[in-house]
């Protein structure tokens, strides 16, 4: 007796359905994303950027992701390619002055915005100091000044490249460590578009991000 056919071509169909299914739920993922970034630009260009406090970027600056590693010792991006506005500052733990007044203010800044600005905010903090700043000891003081705040430290090469990309230098002649003085405010696809000095006061910083986050 020969068998049925009919069986065969129903699982054929049946997986090729899925296989459909999975298909265009992926497709409908990139698409989702990629309007989003392009959200993210487009909200950005009709900003008064003279409405902002922040020194606008002109022209405005391309930077890169890294991966690096937070507080839990995880992989973690600095830009996460979907957060509209992340405020990046380089620095390290044992920093007298300038790391703890910035991240001091931002943190405040922080908890001065409405739940849906935050939601669009992210703040991170990279290490310029890799061998002393650990993913715990990063983690602890992040957490002082905001348990918000993403602390990121990696190894010295990937850390070099990223503070290259955002113009970002430290003197390797003396064994003090030395910073920049600069808080970028960075879009989700790896454009700095303002820049802030380290003392700019938590008042500031929430007035504009609020413009930025709306």
């Amino acid at each position: 007796m020969t068998p049925s056919p009919f069986p065969m071509r129903r699982r054929l169909v049946a997986i090729a359905g899925v296989l459909f299914f999975v298909t265009f739920a992926l497709v409908l993922t990139i698409v989702s994303l990629r309007d989003r970034h392009g959200a993210t630009s487009r909200a950005m260009r009709s900003i008064d950027m003279a409405a902002l406090l922040g020194t606008p970027v002109e022209p405005p600056k391309a930077v890169i992701d890294a991966l690096l590693r937070d507080g839990k010792n995880r992989g973690a991006h600095v830009i996460d390619g979907i957060t509209p506005t992340t405020m990046v500052f380089f620095g390290y733990t044992h920093c007298p002055d300038m790391c703890p007044l910035a991240l001091a203010s931002l943190g405040r800044a922080y908890r001065m915005l409405a739940p849906r600005t935050r939601a669009r905010t992210r703040i991170v903090f990279v290490t310029v100091d890799p061998a002393r700043d650990t993913p715990s000891v990063i983690a602890r003081y992040t957490r002082s000044f905001d348990p918000h705040i993403v602390g990121l430290t990696g190894d010295a090469s990937t850390l070099s490249h990223l503070r290259d990309a955002f113009g970002v230098r430290i003197d390797d002649r003396t064994h003090e460590i030395s910073h920049g003085t600069t808080v970028f405010e960075v879009e989700a696809d790896a454009t700095a578009r303002v820049v802030y000095p380290p003392d700019t006061t938590a008042k500031d910083f929430a007035h504009d991000l609020a413009l930025l986050g709306a």
